[in-house]
């Protein structure tokens, strides 16, 4: 069956990825900056993964793109955020924002609309209100779901399969996700980029199950899965 552009242009944002090898800075909960870290070199492209100081808020400017987390910031918030994603916009440098809570701590709405307003590529949250307010991508993708399981961009939503079940017990899976889709994001759109990442990860972590006899040998496993995947397996993966 011919595949459609969209899955097209999927499968080539992967391998991408791959050829051009863009420098990723993440700002991730420190238990996930391993696992961060890995997946992104798994898949090709390079890490910077740091936490929320104004040194390393500021290093971001020099990344292909950008992950924030704002499971980073419950607890320390710097004023310096807000600044450097207006950089990040002004000089056109994509940036996903992963405002999906850790664990039980709310986040603050306040912090989420300012964020909003430098217009993320990407927006990773678990549904699409926070505490009754209805996010905005503007013209970004919302990714939504525990697993990014619905891309929405300009009124369209495509499903993603969630992959292996194994997932739930490896630490830092969420914001690999969002690390990958910004990896995407540096050679391609919003739309592509969210369902890239997504799909990549699902996928590989499919083929890591067969391989893995428990929690840390599927980690290692997924993490060699991610670099043999393919950009056309992973477009028909999407069944576009």
């Amino acid at each position: 069956m011919p595949r459609s552009g969209l899955a097209l242009t999927v499968g080539f944002a992967a391998e991408a990825v791959r050829e051009s090898a863009p420098l990723v800075h993440c700002v991730a909960p420190r238990a996930a900056t391993s696992f961060v870290a890995d997946v992104l070199h798994g898949a090709g492209a390079r890490s910077v993964v740091t936490g929320t100081s104004p040194d390393a808020l500021a290093a971001a400017q020099t990344a292909d793109a950008v992950m924030l987390d704002l499971g980073t910031l419950v607890a320390e918030w710097s004023d310096a955020v807000n600044p450097v994603v207006a950089q990040l916009r002004s000089a056109g440098t994509p940036w996903v924002l992963d405002a999906t809570p850790l664990g039980r701590a709310p986040l603050r709405v306040d912090r989420v609309r300012a964020l909003l307003g430098h217009r993320p590529t990407v927006v990773r949250a678990s549904s699409s209100e926070l505490d009754g307010v209805r996010l905005d991508a503007a013209e970004g993708a919302l990714a939504l779901g525990e697993s990014a399981e619905h891309v929405v961009h300009n009124g369209r939503e495509v499903a993603v399969l969630t992959g292996s079940s194994m997932l739930a017990q490896v630490a830092g899976v969420r914001a690999a996700v969002s690390a990958l889709m910004a990896a995407c994001s540096a050679v391609t759109g919003p739309l592509e980029a969210a369902l890239a990442g997504a799909a990549w990860l699902a996928l590989a972590s499919e083929r890591a199950e067969e391989h893995g006899r428990g929690p840390a040998s599927f980690r290692v496993a997924l993490i060699d899965a991610l670099w043999t995947v393919r950009g056309d397996e992973i477009a028909e993966y999407l069944e576009l």
